[in-house]
């Protein structure tokens, strides 16, 4: 069930869902709005914001992944880019008013370098095997090829 919160600069979504937290745990305490000069949430700006043009409906749609169903638009980039700031802002404080976990901009997070990937047994002892080839160990080998995949991704 979605249901839809409106600002003054565009639209955001909010759903029930719980957003999730990098630590897994639940963030129920409240916390005091802190604005810049400008009246904008600091932590409105450290949230990634997509913009692309929507040709269909001739707008720029801003999309935030980090937080679920947090999106709006605009004329021009930077007026979705604007609305994007709202948007954020009645996100969040939709959440922490309802007691839900706000997620940490992704730009705060802590990674170790380190993660469990599940495959199937085919393609694992491929991978052996072709680390075996190249004088490497698959763990090198996976990276290697995770680079490459993400600089191709650009």
């Amino acid at each position: 069930m979605k249901k839809k919160a409106r600002s003054k600069q565009g639209n955001a979504m909010a759903t029930r869902k719980r957003p999730e937290r990098s630590d897994g745990g639940l963030n129920t305490q409240r916390v005091r709005r802190r604005t810049t000069r400008g009246g904008v949430d600091p932590d409105a700006l450290e949230y990634q914001v997509n913009i692309a043009f929507d040709s269909r409906d001739g707008i720029y749609v801003a999309r935030v992944p980090e937080l679920e169903n947090c999106h709006t638009h605009g004329d021009t980039p930077e007026k979705a880019l604007a609305n994007a700031r709202a948007a954020i802002e009645l996100w969040v404080d939709t959440a922490r008013r309802r007691g839900k976990p706000v997620p940490e901009p992704i730009s705060r997070r802590k990674f170790s370098g380190r993660f469990v990937l599940r495959t199937s047994e085919a393609l694992h002892a491929r991978l052996a095997h072709v680390a075996l080839n190249k004088g490497q160990s698959m763990n090198d080998l996976v990276v290697e090829i995770l680079e490459q995949k993400i600089r191709d991704a650009g």
